[in-house]
């Protein structure tokens, strides 16, 4: 077996900053390939690969296909005003169901926007109307008054 030299080691904050993305994304990414459950470590194959090459000196799949092998995605280098975020497949399926609802969610918004809006509308209506009644009373009271010969 192949031990590299000691190399410096980094924190998932400093591996943020050097990315340009968030402590998040770095942890995320790094869960697709390690996990440790009972104290014992669990990894991807994705890292199965990178140790075959780093260790045993062999190719990954990619190599031994023949494929060029991916640069690794280095923030939002890679779009114009843009931003790349890793996710889980728990997290990715949580953002996939709460994409595909912003549509219908969109247009239940407007709906209750626009009943809001007409019971506004009929609201101002209403105070109109009460307005009209009560001026309607107080003529009628004076005019009572003023046959009666109360107004003096």
């Amino acid at each position: 077996m192949n031990i590299s030299k000691m190399e410096n080691k980094y924190t998932t904050k400093q591996i943020a900053e050097i990315l340009g993305v968030t402590d998040k994304s770095v942890r995320r990414y790094l869960n697709s390939y390690f996990s440790i459950n009972n104290g014992a470590y669990e990894v991807s194959e994705k890292m199965l690969n990178i140790l075959k090459t780093e260790y045993l000196g062999q190719p990954t799949d990619n190599l031994r296909t023949g494929e060029e092998p991916q640069e690794p995605l280095k923030g939002n280098e890679d779009f114009e005003n843009g931003r790349i975020e890793f996710f889980t497949e728990d997290e990715y399926q949580e953002f996939h169901k709460r994409l595909s609802e912003y549509p219908y969610l969109k247009e239940r918004v407007n709906d209750i926007l626009n009943e809001l809006d007409y019971h506004k509308r009929a609201g101002e209506s209403h105070n109109k109307q009460m307005e009209i009644i009560l001026q309607t009373l107080q003529q009628r009271n004076y005019i009572e008054a003023k046959e009666k010969k109360l107004d003096k």
